[in-house]
């Protein structure tokens, strides 16, 4: 087995002359319990190395069609198969557990189902601490570097099929492992838009807005309001865009400002109060309002009115961008992943010198 881009995920994989491509399979090794995943058979080196990383507890299928050796590996770990519930029924050997779409198979490992597959109970699998997803069928890894969706005429309905793909887009994600093919291990979100961009019979760049549900955000109140993120459906790189929901007593973001990039907002509906260190004002249906870089962009909105209020608000896609939040004193770099008080500075040689 080989190890990938992470230090606990493992594959192996056997050639298929009929598809000219490798099957693989997956091993995820953990504290709680290793978890294989689509198995293919190993030769004698890769069974000895599974067995010393740990065996596993939990067999994962992405589809009826992976069953491959997953007898095989239950006999000799004892461990569970788990698929979707509805391929369940089409596997030869029984399931001894049914998921669900959405469902957490274990801590950090999410179903994802993706209809209009090979089989109807096809997933994918989602790390979100990794960013990282694992594709069964529908996704294939060829030619290396680039993805392409599964042969047409083993799908239902390819165009839906196609479409479906946009509950991976919803997600973070800059790796995708795949059961066929070679994995994409880095800019793997815009390899997965190539591929839908080649299609002829869908325009991936294009939703409609009911087309999209209103989620609402885990945040505590007021800033749990609900918004429809749009821009990671449909290919945008350089700007970000989503409809805002605030129902009264609501707030957007707290109050805050970004040093390199600009954002917008146009109220589509209803009237909410602007909040700027320069005051207050309402804004109402048909209002643009633009928050440049820099402390003069300061804003928060709040719904102080009785009917809800929606708002278009675009901006600018930026690893390298800055948020600052002047009421709590913190900021937000990017590529940090994290923010900071502003108090907390360090001197430029702070651990570099012995005093």
């Amino acid at each position: 087995m080989k190890r990938l881009i992470f230090n606990d995920i493992y594959s192996w994989s056997i050639f298929s002359e009929m598809r000219q491509v490798d099957f693989n399979g997956h091993l995820w090794v953990r504290p709680e319990g290793n978890v294989l995943i689509d198995p293919v058979p190993m030769i004698e080196s890769d069974l000895n190395q599974f067995d010393k990383l740990g065996s596993a507890s939990l067999i994962v299928l992405t589809n009826s069609d992976h069953e491959r050796e997953a007898e095989f590996f239950r006999r000799r770990t004892g461990a569970d198969i788990v698929i979707h519930e509805a391929d369940a029924d089409a596997l030869e050997v029984g399931a001894d557990r049914q998921i669900i779409d959405g469902e957490e198979i274990v801590p950090g490992l999410q179903a994802i189902h993706l209809r209009y597959g090979k089989s109807p109970g096809e997933i994918a699998l989602y790390f979100p601490e990794k960013r990282a997803v694992l594709s069964g069928d529908l996704v294939v890894g060829a030619p290396i570097g680039s993805l392409t969706l599964l042969s047409d005429e083993k799908l239902e309905n390819p165009p839906k099929a196609a479409l479906e793909l946009r509950k991976i887009l919803s997600l973070q994600f800059d790796v995708i492992l795949v059961g066929d093919g070679h994995s994409i291990l880095q800019d793997a979100r815009q390899r997965l838009i190539e591929c839908l961009q080649r299609r002829t019979d869908i325009y991936i760049n294009r939703i409609h807005i009911d087309e999209i549900d209103w989620v609402k955000r885990d945040a505590p109140e007021p800033y749990d309001f609900e918004d429809k993120d749009i821009d990671l459906l449909i290919g945008a790189q350089l700007l970000g865009y989503r409809l805002i929901r605030l129902h009264p007593n609501n707030a957007s973001f707290p109050m805050h400002f970004h040093h390199f990039s600009d954002e917008m907002f146009y109220v589509m509906e209803g009237e909410c109060t602007l909040q700027t260190p320069r005051g207050e004002m309402t804004i109402t249906a048909g209002d643009f309002i633009a928050f440049p870089p820099g402390e003069a962009g300061a804003h928060k909105i709040v719904n102080t009115g009785d009917a809800p209020c929606t708002v278009l608000a675009v901006g600018m896609n930026q690893t390298h961008g800055v948020s600052e939040y002047p009421d709590s004193n913190k900021v937000f770099p990017y590529v940090a992943g994290r923010l900071f008080r502003k108090d907390d500075n360090v001197s430029y040689w702070d651990g570099e010198v012995e005093e």
